[in-house]
């Protein structure tokens, strides 16, 4: 049964996501090395030199921890030194401007828009071979709501954090070395977490309890289930309705997000406010739903016909004012996705992909934009004046998981053909076997591609930088799309891909030498009498253009085949 209210529903349920936050917060900020002294050692140097740390081990005391109402030290459940809040003083021209970034930045992913305030714990030291077990941390003081751990610069590996909550886990990396970024993790003080050991080196972290200076406020972090739930089921719902590209169910889910990112901020991890809480409830959902889920830049192009308003004086005095016109009616708009982002940080490039009629999730979140660009040009000739502008937004995209090749074959052959290729030339070098995942996946993808390509002369396909004509790519020896398809299928031995391609190549005119090769190559693949049925259909389509052009590539097997 098909859906085609996901993007309105979608759109409702994460209309209900107001606060943001999550169960953790990390990240690293700017450190201006502030004056770290602790009594029997002096100042201590950053990054944390192993003589100094051996130092402070030498007068710091095995850290404890409770069980039950007790407070014991079992270093089978935690291996680690502590110096107490007395004995540590931190100070310097910028410390306390980094101490306070440290806990906006972990009020900020904690969901917590109140004012907080932190106070040092303790000093914990780690040598090689230190780590603490599952536990949840005891409120050590009235309103104390969670940890921020603040890693200062050593060197260190190992030692992760781990925060579970519920379901969920985060592992968050604390190793850092450059005396110019200090390493931060926060989590409510209810999660249970434990620190793995670590495997070189020494680290020092500083361990604060964030308090709420108000009564009365929420005690854990933003809980989202009833609507998680809601999208994972509307999101199956709609992975289940799709049954083909012309059911006119979308393909994707395009969610534009409300905040603006630079490129380099364009990372789930560096999304804010209610973006960061509705991408940890797609985070959730999707997966479970059979989806994935991307973060990627929109950008719209626009242009048309404008209207010049401006006068004549300031034409003649050299005025270059874009105030001078008014832009009339779009005569053309693109509308696409590019620097594609994965949750788990892996890199991935799908190139650009077109955003159809329908994938925009409210239906009306591209109205009433304001460009990132615009400009205006002059009327000149025959042409009246006219104007071009772009707008840019980061947004959440979602397409089911066995829709992944449909989606990224929208982008067209021109693009889709590389990644094609790419999957031939892995699948030789891992062995050739057609039972494998790599020969499914380009048999999957090439039918994808036989069956959205353009209805036009095949040879015209992706050359929109050079001649149409076929004399152009022979001039430069230059293959069509169509034989670098052929050529790739031909790779894989895909006898089915090959007869559809060529049934194409049958159906099309337009064939020159450059692609003679190609054809020959996927003609040898099959035995002498159905090579024959094939060229006489090639070469019967094209005989009136092309009949010099099609009798090299028999020569040898096919024109022995066909002399039988």
């Amino acid at each position: 049964m098909a859906m085609p209210g996901i993007c309105e529903e979608l759109a409702k349920v994460l209309s209900r996501v107001q606060r943001p936050g999550d169960f953790f917060a990390s990240g690293r900020l700017e450190l201006l090395p502030p004056r770290l002294n602790v009594d029997g050692v002096g100042q201590i140097a950053l990054p944390l030199l192993p003589v100094q740390a051996a130092q402070l081990i030498a007068l710091a005391e095995r850290a404890p921890h409770g069980r039950g109402a007790a407070t014991v030290v079992d270093t089978s459940v935690r291996r680690t030194w502590q110096i107490g809040p007395d004995r540590v003083c931190l100070d310097g021209k910028r410390w306390q401007a980094t101490l306070d970034r440290a806990v906006a930045l972990a009020a900020e992913g904690l969901g917590v828009d109140e004012p907080v305030s932190a106070e040092l714990y303790k000093l914990l030291i780690y040598d090689k071979g230190s780590f603490f077990v599952s536990h949840r941390d005891t409120e050590k003081e009235p309103g104390m709501f969670a940890t921020l751990v603040l890693a200062l610069p050593s060197q260190s590996s190992g030692g992760e954090l781990v925060v579970h909550h519920k379901e969920r886990e985060a592992r968050l990396d604390l190793a850092n070395d450059d005396p110019s970024e200090m390493a931060f993790a926060a989590f409510y003080a209810d999660c249970v977490h434990e620190v793995l050991p670590i495997t070189a080196g020494c680290r020092a972290t500083l361990i604060y309890n964030l308090i709420r200076k108000s009564k009365g406020s929420a005690s854990g972090p933003p809980s989202y289930e009833r609507e998680t739930v809601h999208a994972k089921a509307l999101l199956e719902e709609w992975g289940n309705s799709k049954t083909g590209r012309e059911d006119g169910v979308p393909e994707k889910v395009v969610y534009p997000l409300e905040h603006a990112y630079s490129l380099a901020e364009l990372e789930f991890a560096r999304l804010k406010g209610v973006d960061a809480a509705v991408a940890a409830l797609l985070k959730s959902a999707a997966p479970q739903a059979g989806c994935d889920l991307h973060l990627a830049l929109v950008s719209i192009e626009e242009s048309g016909s404008a209207e010049d308003t401006g006068s004549y004086r300031s034409r003649y005095r050299g005025y270059d004012d874009d105030d001078e016109f008014e832009a009339g009616d779009v005569d053309e708009r693109f509308e696409y996705l590019t620097e594609w982002r994965r949750a788990d940080r892996e890199t991935v490039d799908l190139g650009t992909i077109p955003i159809e009629e329908g994938e925009v999730s409210p239906p009306d979140a591209f109205e009433n934009l304001e460009p990132d660009e615009q400009h205006f040009h002059e009327a000149t000739g025959n042409e009246g004046a006219s104007f071009e502008r772009t707008y840019r937004s980061a947004a959440l995209v979602l397409w089911p998981s066995k829709r992944r090749l449909v989606v990224i074959n929208q982008a067209g052959a021109a693009a889709t053909l590389p990644y094609l290729e790419s999957l031939a030339e892995r699948w030789i070098d891992g062995g050739a076997r057609q039972d494998s995942a790599l020969w499914t996946e380009a048999h999957e993808l090439s039918a994808h591609m036989l069956d959205t390509w353009p209805k036009v002369d095949w040879y015209r396909v992706g050359d929109d930088d050079r001649d149409d004509e076929p004399s152009a790519r022979q001039a430069d020896h230059t293959p069509s799309l169509l034989a670098r398809l052929l050529t790739a299928l031909t790779t894989l031995r895909d006898e089915t891909r090959i007869t559809a391609a060529l049934a194409l190549l049958t159906a099309r005119r337009g064939h020159d030498n450059s692609d003679n090769a190609a054809i020959h190559a996927a003609l040898a693949m099959f035995p002498p009498g159905r090579a024959a049925q094939m060229s006489e259909a090639i070469i019967g389509s094209h005989a009136s253009n092309a009949l010099g052009a099609m009798l090299r590539p028999l020569e040898g097997s096919n024109r022995g085949a066909l002399s039988r």
